[in-house]
């Protein structure tokens, strides 16, 4: 039985997007980067049937969760998309799958050349923490594969975002798209380019699976969330479980698929009214 490999699809780092008028619904440039993102992913679906997948899903995982274009998405590839799952960009991963790859990867809040740097929710998170160790997003999303067993090979976006999750996630296939100038500049190669990089890349991770290795996954972790206002840790702290550990922060303890599902309800299901 050959390989099945979970891609978890995000937007930011995909070659060519630098800015919220292609990451936003109804803005300008939305539907080109759209077009970007789904091309990136079946590169990545590519590499992994020619290394031997016979089963790829692939986890929508921008905003909505209704980016990739179903169309053009590559035929072998099972696709999940749509909202409140409790999982955010890893809907439908169990300890089945052998590899997790991530596309179009950003930085964390706060990273500096990496282009729309941000953690869930740019309009209300600064940072996140797992067991003191502040994360972003392809970070935190290996966290929950590790739970499951798989490991995280494979990484796609900007320098900045491949350098970041190296931190944690040394060993990744790492693949740059892109050279950041700022939030909202960058160098991109061109799609096709974009496409063979990410094509060999998630072969190369696949080649060589049996040197990778998820993280330990203990019983219980600790996620601290710190906000960019005080309302915010306010709100946050009214759930039952939940500490305030200063005034724009918060922290809780659980098992790791219930600290994500906590996750999803305090930075999306509240909603923050602004001043």
């Amino acid at each position: 039985m050959g390989l099945k490999v979970f891609i978890s699809a995000d937007i930011e780092g995909v070659a060519g997007v630098v800015s919220p008028l292609q990451t936003v619904l109804g803005a300008a440039e939305y539907d080109m980067a759209k077009r970007l993102m789904t091309l990136e992913v079946n590169a990545a679906v590519e590499g992994a049937i020619e290394a031997g997948a016979d089963q790829v899903v692939v986890c929508d995982g921008h905003a909505n969760r209704q980016n990739l274009l179903p169309e053009l998405l590559h035929p072998c590839a099972v696709l999940i998309r749509g909202v409140r799952s409790g999982l955010q960009q890893m809907q439908g991963l169990d300890s089945s799958f052998d590899a997790v790859f991530i596309t179009g990867s950003h930085g964390a809040a706060g990273t500096q050349n990496a282009v729309l740097d941000h953690t869930w929710v740019g309009t209300s998170v600064m940072n996140i923490r797992i067991n003191g160790r502040t994360m972003n997003e392809a970070c935190l999303n290996s966290v929950i594969a590790d739970h499951h067993g798989v490991p995280t090979v494979l990484v796609t976006g900007d320098r900045a975002t491949i350098e970041q999750t190296r931190e944690y996630l040394p060993d990744i296939e790492g693949v740059i798209v892109k050279e950041s100038y700022s939030r909202y500049r960058a160098a991109s190669v061109h799609p096709t380019v974009a496409a063979q990089r990410i094509r060999e890349g998630a072969l190369s991770a696949l080649q060589r699976l049996d040197q990778f290795k998820p993280h330990p996954s203990p019983a219980e972790l600790e996620m601290e969330i710190d906000f960019l206002r005080t309302d915010m840790a306010d709100a946050a702290s009214l759930i039952p479980g939940v500490e305030r550990i200063n005034p724009r922060s918060i922290r809780y303890r659980a098992a790791p698929p219930l600290i994500f599902r906590m996750q999803e309800l305090i930075l999306v299901r509240l909603k923050y009214d602004a001043d």
